[in-house]
């Protein structure tokens, strides 16, 4: 399948730079707003079609297939295009949502469903936000990362509202068509602006690196899913899987050490900024996800709020989400530094898991609101913020792969979340499990903002990356 156009980069006006960007971002929200509408719909999903048991494993189905895609699309853009890479991920989650609703009909289709929503999604993100730094410079990557968090943001004002008046007024079917419109207006203005980016000569796919790499994705979801419930942690199988684990990763980091193209290059990991960026995007993404998809189950049946209510705190976190999302894009692309923003949003974003601690058993709509705005202000800055540290230093030819790294990690993060944080579900005090999900999502955001200031503090990123320039040696002392 060939998607053909005649523009360059060079060709492109900035008035249809910004038109392009809007059409990706709109079929990025494709995969955005239905996930946030279906966190708030598969309760009632799963009342009507069954399969209470798998409540954790559909999400993680989703996850674990767009984290075996995410490394492999980078590289196939640099061979076959991003422009042609773009448009497939585009079609394949719009009709996946469309025939959703109309062939599920268990939770077996429904995991499979999102499975393949998983791939296009995962294709459509990683492709548009490597094509921010293909048509913009530096400053204006950070803006247009920061309009990247606020779509996450309108998405989860609009999305979860959405959400749950179509499940309480109408029928979840909805939660899947509801994104035909979004995804055909932004394909429209992808298929009109999008240029052709120049392939990378003498590419090949790392197919042995991918294999390895997709193994350990599937033993590492196989330890967190069962792991602890129909399998004992000390059991040997439990043993077993753990050591295969390691054995792959090991297996992987030697693969892309012998390759000639390698899925994931190594020496990314000398960047220092490029190791605490990965590991800073994973912790994020570990309690964000945590809260995101398991606040509306813990809403709903430990306080009684309606779908449509818990919409709305949802809705309340993305209104100031929003506008802290875009106004930091502008803050970095001033001070030229991403630093002291992702500092401060980490530590708004630990207080307000921090305030929930003290509403395990009951609590007010007012004050699940206020939380709700104040953690909107961190969530839409930490979306982004990471990306941008990394757009912003690391050299162009290595953003293309790392922009592909990171969002595998965010796969991983939330994978982690789902699956690990999926446990406490199982507790029979819902309000010691919802505390339990709590402390250790406000432990992982404290221990990544302790290990982010301590590793960065030590020097400047810009007089680092100015003297890579002049001495590419450095890159060895860099860790």
């Amino acid at each position: 399948m060939k998607f053909k156009t005649s523009r360059t980069v060079e060709s492109l006006s900035y008035k249809q730079k910004v038109l392009l960007m809007v059409g990706i971002f709109l079929c990025i929200e494709l995969g955005l707003m239905v996930s946030s509408e279906f966190s708030v719909a598969l309760p009632k999903i799963i009342g009507d079609i069954g399969g209470a048991e798998f409540y954790s494993l559909v999400f993680t189905v989703n996850l674990a297939v767009a984290a075996i895609v995410t490394p492999i699309v980078g590289k196939l853009s640099d061979m076959y295009g991003r422009r042609q890479l773009l448009i497939i991920g585009i079609l394949i989650i719009l009709i996946s949502e469309v025939l959703t609703p109309l062939l599920v009909s268990n939770i077996y289709h429904l995991m499979i469903f999102r499975g393949i929503q998983g791939l296009g999604g995962a294709a459509t993100a990683v492709v548009g936000l490597i094509v921010i730094s293909d048509i913009f410079d530096i400053e204006n990557r950070a803006k247009f990362l920061g309009f990247y968090g606020s779509l996450n943001a309108l998405t989860a004002i609009v999305a979860p509202t959405i959400g749950g008046i179509f499940v309480q007024y109408m029928s979840w079917h909805w939660v899947f068509y509801s994104i035909v419109p979004v995804g055909l207006i932004g394909l429209f203005f992808v298929l009109k602006y999008m240029p052709e980016i120049p392939k990378l000569e003498r590419t090949s796919l790392d197919y042995r690196g991918i294999m390895i790499l997709s193994a350990a994705i599937l033993i590492f979801v196989g330890i967190t899913t069962v792991g602890g419930t129909k399998v004992p942690w000390t059991s040997i199988t439990m043993v077993l899987l753990v050591a295969a684990l390691v054995g792959m990763i090991g297996l992987f980091i030697f693969s892309q050490k012998k390759s000639k193209d390698p899925i994931m290059p190594l020496h990314l990991f000398k960047y220092r900024v490029f190791i605490i960026c990965l590991f800073s995007v994973l912790a994020m993404m570990f309690a964000a996800t945590g809260l995101i998809y398991f606040m509306p189950m813990f809403l709903q049946n430990i306080y009684g709020f309606t779908p449509t209510e818990t919409g709305l705190f949802m809705t309340y976190r993305g209104l100031t989400s929003f506008i802290f999302a875009a106004v930091s894009g502008f803050i970095v692309a001033k001070l030229k530094d991403f630093r002291l923003v992702a500092i401060a949003a980490m530590l708004i974003f630990a207080g307000s898991i921090f305030s929930l601690t003290f509403l395990t058993t009951s609590a007010t709509a007012l004050a699940i609101t206020i939380i709700c705005l104040v953690w909107g202000s961190a969530s839409g800055v930490l979306i982004s913020i990471f990306h941008t540290g990394i757009q912003m230093n690391l050299p162009n030819k290595d953003i293309s792969v790392a922009m592909s790294v990171i969002q595998l990690f965010v796969s991983i993060g939330s994978l982690l979340a789902t699956s690990l944080l999926g446990l406490f579900l199982r507790n029979p005090n819902l309000s010691a499990g919802f505390s339990y999900l709590l402390f250790t999502c406000l432990g992982v955001v404290l221990f990544a903002l302790v290990v982010f200031v301590v590793t960065l503090q030590r020097r400047n990123l810009r007089d680092q990356k100015a003297e890579e320039v002049v001495n590419p040696t450095l890159n060895e002392e860099l860790v």
